[in-house]
């Protein structure tokens, strides 16, 4: 038996829930209908939990280089750079790198 009970992320309503069809990547789509939002029911902006991103700007600031952390977690290079710019927009590097995630 289903257990979901849609809410609306925008207004947090429950009730006047509808479905609205399916999302391109196979999930069942809803819309409210007191603001007219659509939306589904898992978000998936963060696929990687925000301890792993901490871990891998932990470990570039210890010294290794970014497709070093990303063989050893077996992640894409890329991310792991974007990672880093992105904490380095947040926060000031210690050390001789620069705050862009590049060796």
């Amino acid at each position: 038996m289903n257990t979901f009970t849609p809410t609306c992320p925008t207004c947090r309503h429950i009730h006047r829930q509808t479905k609205a069809g399916i999302a391109v990547n196979g999930n069942q789509r809803y819309q409210c209908q007191d603001c007219k939002r659509y939306y589904v029911k898992e978000n998936r902006r963060y696929r990687y939990p925000a301890e792993l991103r901490e871990r891998v700007v932990e470990m570039y600031r210890g010294g290794l280089r970014c497709r070093q952390i990303a063989r050893a977690l077996k992640l894409n290079h890329q991310t792991v750079i974007n990672w880093i710019a992105n904490a380095g927009a947040k926060h000031s590097f210690s050390g001789d790198r620069t705050a862009v995630g590049l060796p």
